[in-house]
């Protein structure tokens, strides 16, 4: 059975903004922080990404992670 399968939370991921040219910025309901390395023109804001596709921003240098912390951890989901 899958990983995503009916007995797992769903937890929302909304696309909150962009980091540079190709990287979208993701939030979670629990106020978790997730990038996706993709042009930002292929996705829109508001828009929901599959969890298989984020990566924690803690993989990031920590200039980075603070960052986009400061510019994004007050986005609405």
């Amino acid at each position: 059975m899958s990983e995503f399968d009916y007995e797992t939370p769903y937890m929302d991921n909304t696309v909150v903004g962009y980091y540079g040219i190709d990287r979208v910025i993701v939030k979670q309901e629990d106020g978790a922080l997730f990038y996706c390395d993709i042009p930002s023109n292929l996705i829109m804001l508001g828009e929901s990404m599959s969890p298989s596709d984020l990566t924690s921003i803690s993989e990031l240098p920590p200039d980075e992670q603070e960052e986009i912390r400061r510019q994004f951890a007050d986005c609405e989901v």
